[in-house]
């Protein structure tokens, strides 16, 4: 019986492994990195089943690109810095806020991008947040800005990381953010070419005021209300990299996978209140591109340093 059990394991781990191919498909590989690529599935898919088979899990787990990838490749796709502690919070004003907001829907927030085999999630999640704030300064029209701008010209190599706050002090301090038509995304570091005589400018930041600390639950929602986005920082669980559905809680923070994203909204799933994040892994993973992380209890981080910019 425990024969049989084993071989059955085994069958469906290789149904598994061969659907995901048909879905991810790796192209040509040598005998030793066929072998790898496998070996790194199993693991993942054992921790899939393992995870999902729990009734009481709050979120659903899946296979996705990163099922088969080393700690070092998920390292690339991530970029994000702790950032140095706020010297002061945005004042909260007394007001009655919405029971729940979504802009994932909305004109203003952009198609989720991907940002590749390059450390530059912060570059997104700062250029959502220009975006954003331009699109309902400009009365609805939609902006595509430069995140390849931000990778090569705010900071040495931007592919190994950087904080969303100095990028948006860059902006404030030279001529603002190129349109993506002008400047696009390479997703590898390359020599600064920005110019404000030859590129169209999509959006300026004030600089007196580059970047506005959240840092509470409130804060965070007041903020949302005012129709701005949000940047924030992770300190990913290894169970996020596979998300799929519900309200992502895992208190297991990794310290080395500090990712950038965006809170997009906020609302309440069967009792449990959450932030809707937008990431920059593509719209094939997660939920469309987004997550659901539980809202209240400051998740691996996410609402401690939570910040927006001003656009003009």
């Amino acid at each position: 019986m425990v024969l049989a059990a084993g071989l059955h394991a085994s069958d469906d781990l290789e149904v598994a492994w061969q659907d995901y191919l048909s879905r991810f498909p790796m192209g040509v590989q040598t005998k030793s990195e066929y072998g790898l690529r496998k070996s790194l599935f199993s693991e993942t898919h054992a921790r899939i089943e393992l995870h999902n088979s729990n009734a009481a899990a709050p979120f659903q787990m899946e296979h996705n690109e990163f099922s088969t990838m080393t700690e070092d490749e998920k390292q690339a796709r991530l970029g994000g810095m702790k950032p140095e502690r706020r010297v002061s919070l945005r004042q909260i004003f007394s007001r009655q806020l919405p029971t729940s907001i979504d802009y994932r829907t909305d004109a203003c927030l952009s198609a989720v991008r991907n940002q590749g085999r390059c450390g530059s999630c912060w570059t997104f999640s700062a250029t959502a947040v220009v975006e954003f704030g331009k699109c309902k300064k400009a009365g609805g029209t939609a902006r595509d800005l430069s995140e390849q701008q931000l990778v090569d010209c705010s900071r040495v190599n931007g592919c190994s990381g950087g904080w969303e706050h100095e990028a948006w002090q860059y902006l404030s301090a030279n001529g603002g953010q190129a349109t993506e038509r002008y400047y696009p995304y390479k997703a590898v570091a390359g020599t600064c070419r920005f110019s404000t005589s030859t590129m169209s400018i999509g959006a300026q930041v004030n600089s007196s005021a580059y970047v506005e600390w959240a840092g509470t639950v409130d804060t965070m929602k007041t903020v949302l209300a005012s129709r701005r986005i949000l940047s924030v920082y992770m300190q990913l669980p290894s169970s996020f990299f596979n998300y799929k559905s519900g309200v992502f809680y895992d208190t297991t923070c990794v310290p080395s996978n500090a990712h950038a994203m965006n809170v997009v909204g906020y609302g309440t799933l069967k009792g449990v209140d959450y932030w809707v994040v937008r990431n920059s892994w593509g719209s094939g993973w997660g939920a469309g591109g987004y997550i659901l992380v539980r809202r209240g209890v400051d998740l691996c981080m996410i609402e401690d340093y939570s910040r927006t910019t001003n656009i003009y």
